[in-house]
């Protein structure tokens, strides 16, 4: 395949044009870098645009050929587009492709990560082809992006999805190195969460008619959005057990949860009080009487605020999920000695990696752990003249 070079003299100025043959059609190729291949001296020796197009033709036939050693995967869109680069191109079409598949939430946050980062970065830092795309690219991708290596990492995270849907679309033959964890310097801090006697101040400062969805997050260790989108019929008495299989994503209910999977929750125990105080005005089990939503059920602004209003009569200051599943998590492990495994199972986690971040102690759970000494019969400290606090010496009247 060598293609060829002629001028298009059907146009008010002449240009040069590269033909190109391929899958039984032919490619006209007029530009080079997005500017036109004009005919600006009948001398082709002399001519620029003609050593343009000569100098754009070698290009295309070295692709083919390495294309043809297997090195890379042969694009004529990189040559046929007006930019050098089709990563930017590329990147929405992928997301228009996967659009379908993804949550609203899912989608906006893609969306936000490709016009807001990797657009204006292939745009102006790095014009670069998509299979040029490697681990210094990246690399030079996370230090531009502003802000917290979390932010770094989820902008770098929505580029590899992309790379690993081009992989399988084979428009790359290999999906680039990513920077390791360690260098986004993410600190691993231990969970925010209430110990049991603050979590039961904030139940006593929160309206009664909001105390079941509430207790109902806590004790089942569950999502808010999934508390919103459960259905009466989601409820089977018989076998007293809750089928989690839709949730809420953007404010928008979906038929399915955040994993995907369904899970079979069994209703707890201390629960079943506040059952009997939820209204039968609706097929959503829970209900707000403020709430303009379909079927009056509740929306993640109307609950954070019912919850923010009763911590801080409590006197606390921690977000919902972290009130609710977090701290019922940590008071499982941290307050009765569960272990991470038994919560794995409790909270029906697809993986045992998620709930060990639950097992980091707090100070005053570290303190008591400590303290945990045997008390010699003495009440002597070994090695010491003193006594253990609430010890009195034998010799002592």
């Amino acid at each position: 395949m060598k293609g060829s070079i002629y001028l298009d003299k059907s146009q008010k100025s002449p240009c040069w044009v590269v033909s190109w043959p391929m899958n039984g059609k032919r490619y006209k190729i007029r530009r080079y870098n997005g500017n036109i291949m004009y005919q600006l001296h009948e001398d082709k020796s002399r001519d620029v645009g003609f050593k343009t197009a000569n100098k754009l033709l070698s290009l295309i036939q070295g692709d083919w050929e390495r294309h043809q050693r297997k090195e890379i995967v042969f694009r004529i869109e990189k040559f046929t587009k007006e930019r050098y680069t089709d990563v930017v191109p590329y990147l929405e079409e992928w997301l228009e492709d996967c659009r379908p598949n993804l949550t609203p939430g899912g989608y906006i946050k893609y969306r936000s990560d490709v016009n807001n980062y990797l657009i204006p970065f292939f745009r102006d830092e790095c014009p670069i082809m998509l299979h040029e795309i490697q681990y210094d690219t990246t690399i030079k991708l996370m230090n531009w992006v502003p802000g917290s290596g979390k932010q770094k990492k989820n902008v770098v995270d929505t580029l590899k999805t992309c790379m690993r849907y081009a992989l399988k679309s084979k428009r790359i033959n290999t999906v680039p190195l990513f920077p390791e964890k360690k260098l986004y310097d993410i600190q691993d801090n231990p969970p925010i969460w209430l110990p049991s006697d603050r979590f039961w101040k904030v139940i006593d400062c929160l309206d009664p008619e909001h105390r079941p969805i509430i207790m109902w997050l806590y004790l089942h260790l569950r999502r808010p959005g999934e508390a919103f989108a459960l259905l009466k019929e989601d409820y089977d008495p018989e076998e007293d057990v809750f089928t989690i299989r839709r949730g809420v994503s953007n404010g928008y209910l979906i038929d399915r949860t955040k994993t995907g999977k369904e899970h079979k929750i069994p209703c707890a125990a201390a629960f079943k009080p506040y059952m009997k105080q939820l209204p039968d005005i609706s097929k959503f089990f829970f209900t707000c009487s403020e709430s303009k939503s379909e079927g009056k059920r509740y929306t993640g602004k109307l609950l954070r605020k019912y919850w923010n209003a009763a911590c801080e009569k409590a006197g606390e200051d921690i977000y919902l999920y972290r009130g609710t599943k977090t701290s019922r998590a940590s008071q499982m492990i941290n307050e009765l000695g569960m272990s991470t495994h038994d919560l794995q199972i409790a909270g029906d986690w697809a993986s045992h990696d998620s709930v060990k971040h639950y097992a980091r102690a707090n100070i005053a759970k570290k303190r008591e752990l400590i303290d945990r000494q045997v008390i010699p019969i003495s009440g002597r400290v070994p090695g010491t003249s003193g006594h253990l606090p609430g010890t009195i010496s034998k010799n002592k009247k």
